[in-house]
This record gives C-alpha cells, structure tokens and sequence, in this order.
C-alpha cells in the first residue's frame, strides 16, 4: 500500500458522535484523551477529505479503552442503523431492501463495494457468498497500523454485524475471525 491509510473524515466523526447517543457523557471523555493536535485535525478536516491514521486511530482507541471491546462492537454495530438514517444512505439501504427482499447476503456483498467511501488503504474487502444460507467477507492484506490500533478490526467486526442486522436474517450468526500472520480477518455470516 503506497499511502499511509486513512479514514473519511466525516465517517470518522459520525462514529464519534454517536459514542454520545450509546453512552452519554463519553464523547467528552474520549476527546480529553485525543492530542491537540489530532483533535483539530478531526474537528477540522473537511467531512469528504481523509483523515489519516495518526489523527484517527485516537477515536478506534479512545473507545475501545472507555467502552472495552464488548461495548464497543455494541456501539459500533448500533451506529450502522443510526447512519443509514442519513439521507443518501438511507434511501440507497431502503431501495436495496425493497428490491432484494428478505434474502440475506445482498447488503453484505455492498460492503466492499462501498468500503473505500469510509477506508483508505486499510485492506482489501472481497465478498463470497458460500451457498444459500452462507457468506463470508474476507479483509484481506490488512495494513499493520489496523493491528496496531485494534480498534479498527472490532470496527469492522461491528459493521458487518451491523449491515447483517439491517437484512433481518432468521437465525443469523456471524463469526469474525483475525489472522494476524496472515493480515486477514474474515466475517463468517449463516442463517437459516
């Protein structure tokens, strides 16, 4: 990977904010944590520009360390429901739930189409859909700054079990797995 990865900004802020709504009173605890200088790069940084790892990995590490990972994967997934509630992404969601109907592994197969909207250079989403009741989406070539902040795996762990709440799969499971020797993490996802 040939530039250092980065985050968008105005993703990175919206998973901040909504630290707020899950737990009152810790976006302020987490923003005490965050070096001067990171914080006006986060508060500054134009919502479609990237904000990159150093400044970033403050908000996967803040969280992480406030919330423990439990809690963060909680809030994390929580936030895919409350951002799909913007006005592009809700009506691209709702559009795509109407024409696939309950049939789990449509939206699952969008994240990595979409996931240079909120990553750069972090690693390299595929999607395969195992059979009728299967998938998994392997993050491949993971950048060694996403092991040195694990923030940024529980994140991705919390988005695909967000993105899967959103489908309403009978019986779902999700296993999220991570390989470090390997730079791979892969989200197992069943249903009946």
């Amino acid at each position: 990977m040939s530039r250092k990865p980065a985050a968008r900004a105005s993703a990175a802020r919206d998973n901040l904010n909504f630290v707020e709504v899950f737990r009152p009173g810790a976006l302020a605890e987490i923003r005490a944590g965050i070096p001067p200088d990171s914080l006006d790069a986060i508060d500054h940084t134009l919502g479609i520009s990237w904000l990159e790892f150093e400044h970033d990995h403050w908000l996967m590490d803040g969280t992480l360390a406030l919330l423990g990972r439990e809690e963060a994967v909680e809030c994390w997934r929580r936030s895919i429901g409350h951002l799909i509630e913007k006005p592009l992404l809700r009506d691209f969601v709702e559009g795509s739930l109407r024409l696939f109907g309950a049939r789990p592994g449509k939206l699952l197969k969008m994240i990595p189409k979409g996931w240079t909207l909120a990553y750069r250079d972090f690693c390299t989403p595929a999607f395969e859909l195992l059979s009728d009741h299967s998938a998994e989406i392997r993050f491949e070539n993971i950048a060694p700054e996403a092991f040195a902040s694990e923030g940024y795996l529980h994140c991705w762990h919390a988005i695909c079990l967000g993105v899967f709440d959103l489908e309403k799969p009978k019986d779902g499971e999700v296993d999220f797995s991570i390989e470090r020797d390997h730079s791979l993490a892969t989200a197992s996802f069943r249903w009946s």
